[in-house]
């Protein structure tokens, strides 16, 4: 679910933070830039890592700060595809289920990889699975708030950045505001097979889903026991994890 990613930029630090730790300074300028930022193709930036490596600082003419070039590591959301993950189901539309991490609110599981035969209450707005069993069917409703476990099948990056509108749609903007995109989102199903449906029904009926072992445990120990005592923490929290 987190990976870190080496980057490298230039940090402008002000002349009225030279008195403190070269280090503190940067550190507090990358997070200031990055930080609940989406990078394209890469992930939605949480917090720096660490400083790998710091080039020579140079003040140019007409600035007074200090201009450095930064070689450093970042804690990165990126799930991996097929990755199972558990959240709290934000809302429900037509579109699907949105679910939320509590840090990150764009995933979506749309109608068709629901645990199926589903179906979406219009008077309630929430989707329902018909779960058959021995004594017949019953409704399972997909209530905001419930915890939900899914699966990442494919994600998609969008670039937001800033463009000079053509002419033809100058004259639509005009009319309408534009539809504002989400930089990053994830498409989710649940687990599939009768086993994982099965067992699915029984967490639904007798309370919260079983906690499980996270992948990224195994895959980097260290940067797991570094996010559970870092600020972030009570991100991680909130997720049980």
């Amino acid at each position: 679910m987190f990976v870190l990613v080496e980057m490298v930029d230039t940090v402008r630090i002000p002349p009225w933070q030279f008195e403190r730790k070269l280090n503190d300074s940067i550190a507090e300028e990358l997070n200031k830039k990055l930080a609940n930022k989406v990078v394209y193709n890469v992930g939605l930036c949480i917090c720096l890592f660490d400083i790998t490596k710091l080039e020579d600082a140079y003040v140019f003419p007409g600035d007074g700060a200090s201009h450095t070039k930064v070689h450093f590591r970042y804690v990165v959301f990126h799930p991996f595809l097929d990755e199972i993950l558990i959240g709290k189901i934000k809302g429900c539309s037509l579109e699907g289920v949105h679910v939320s991490l509590g840090f990150f609110d764009d995933i979506l599981i749309p109608p068709e990889s629901l645990q199926q035969p589903a179906k979406f209450d219009e008077a309630e707005q929430v989707w329902v699975w018909e779960y058959e069993t021995e004594e017949g069917a019953h409704d399972l409703y997909m209530d905001t708030g419930e915890e939900i476990r899914f699966r990442v099948v494919d994600e998609s990056f969008v670039d937001t950045s800033p463009t000079g509108p053509s002419s033809a749609e100058a004259t639509s903007s005009s009319e309408e505001p534009p539809k504002k995109e989400a930089p990053y989102t994830l498409v989710v199903r649940g687990p599939a097979g009768t086993e994982a449906a099965v067992r699915r029904a029984q967490e639904c009926s007798v309370g919260p889903a079983p906690r499980t072992p996270h992948p990224q445990l195994v895959m980097v120990p260290a940067l797991w026991a570094w996010l559970v005592t870092s600020p972030w923490r009570a991100c991680f929290h909130r997720l049980g994890l």
